[in-house]
């Protein structure tokens, strides 16, 4: 069948299955690969009966539509022959396409507009955006920019940026970071806690932290105590004579301040009363620590010692001998070759300590 003029281009174009006259029958159902087609219109259609092509509509047409059925004008005879029904589409207008029939390349570029994107951008599965202005830029370097300078990291969908999740907050050249959950925050590598923030604002290193820089980061070259407090002291007599040394519990501590293996001790202790009598021994004051072994590193160390109404065998210069691998010192003061004078204190002696030793 040729057509006169320009053949119509636009349509979704489609040839009927063959139908078979029925003698006497005027209306046929219209399918095509056996599944039923819906005309838009009779005008939609070109249909050749016995090599006519027949009117669609108007005044008297040879046929008319209604659903799938064709319906022609009077009944059709044996040998009558229906030789095709074309259905045209909407040669006027595409309407809506047909699935999966618009390529990326029929979008005009720059077409696509947020207002015709849905709310959630565009369905995109867990995203969603109430967004009145940029949010959310990536440049050409790969940097993704926040520019309202808001992050937050909710732990939950239920969960609101005054009680929930991580705050991230840029103002001015500062950042903040806010835990919302009043909470520990964990600092990882290799999936492992490394670095903790504590809820109460205290920061801690699981291996400690390396002083100096390169491959300063050695066990030797690490810090990892730091501690500070009061230590109540016990004293008593070496050689078991004085039974008892009562301190004044007001004047019975010394404070310590331990950075590394260094600790710095300082007080005043009060002797109150003692029990029994001072022979051979030596006093001896209990530390918060226990001493390294310093032998090879020229054996003990001591400590200055202020007194007050304190006894002393021999000697001057009151000073306190701190030993190693012990958690004791031992009083004594200069004045002989080997050991020094013992230190024995009368009744509500008065000690002043300061000094540091190494703790193991």
């Amino acid at each position: 069948m040729a057509y006169i003029g320009t053949k119509p281009t636009v349509g979704n174009f489609q040839i009927c299955d063959a139908i078979s006259v029925v003698n006497g029958q005027a209306a046929y159902t219209m399918q095509v690969g056996s599944v039923n087609v819906l005309p838009e219109t009779a005008n939609h259609m070109i249909v050749s009966l016995n090599g006519t092509i027949q009117k669609p509509g108007g005044a008297n047409p040879s046929f008319t539509v209604s659903g799938s059925t064709i319906t022609f004008a009077s009944n059709l005879a044996t040998g009558d022959v229906i030789d095709f029904i074309q259905i045209l589409g909407d040669v006027l207008d595409l309407g809506v396409p047909s699935d999966a029939t618009v390529s990326t390349a029929k979008i005009v570029d720059g077409a696509i507009t947020s207002a015709k994107l849905a709310s959630g951008v565009g369905g995109v599965d867990g995203i969603s955006s109430s967004a009145n202005a940029t949010a959310i830029s990536i440049d050409s370097s790969e940097v993704v920019r926040l520019p309202v300078g808001v992050l937050r990291l909710q732990n939950s969908t239920t969960g609101t940026a005054d009680t929930d999740g991580l705050l991230i907050e840029a103002s001015g050249n500062d950042v903040y970071i806010n835990n919302k959950e009043n909470a520990d925050m964990y600092f990882r590598t290799n999936n492992t806690d490394r670095l903790k923030l504590h809820d109460n604002g205290v920061l801690s290193a699981v291996n400690g932290i390396a002083l100096g820089v390169g491959t300063a980061n050695t066990a030797s070259n690490v810090l990892d105590d730091y501690e500070e407090g009061l230590h109540t002291v016990a004293l008593s007599d070496t050689s078991g004579n004085v039974t008892s040394i009562v301190l004044n519990s007001s004047f019975n501590q010394l404070a310590y301040t331990k950075i590394g293996r260094v600790v710095h001790i300082s007080g005043t202790l009060v002797i109150s009363s003692f029990s029994g009598t001072w022979g051979s021994g030596v006093l001896r004051m209990t530390l918060p620590f226990t001493t390294a072994d310093l032998t090879d590193q020229g054996g003990k160390s001591t400590m200055s010692v202020g007194t007050y109404n304190v006894d002393y065998t021999t000697g001057t210069s009151p000073y306190i001998q701190v030993g190693e691998g012990v958690a004791t010192a031992d009083f004594y003061v200069s004045g002989d070759n080997t050991t020094g004078g013992k230190c024995q204190p009368a009744t509500s002696g008065q000690l002043y300590i300061g000094g540091f030793f190494i703790a193991a």
